[in-house]
């Protein structure tokens, strides 16, 4: 495996528990705030953002770059 593709699968691996701490501090901070249970909508909704977010975190970080 070329050095290129370690650094784009850590690099994706970094944004995606990125992505999942967003996610899981925003239905934290909605539950807490409201007192609504967030499924299913917030939920669903998380899972797709959540997806495109690693995408565009992983292919535009500082290190691609280079």
């Amino acid at each position: 495996m070329r050095d290129s593709h370690k650094r784009l699968l850590r690099e994706t691996g970094i944004a995606a528990l990125l992505m999942l701490a967003i996610g899981v501090t925003v239905v934290v901070l909605y539950r807490a705030v409201t007192g609504l249970s967030p499924w299913p909508y917030l939920i669903i909704a998380m899972i797709g953002a959540t997806g495109w977010g690693t995408v565009m975190l992983a292919l535009c970080s500082p290190a691609r770059r280079s």
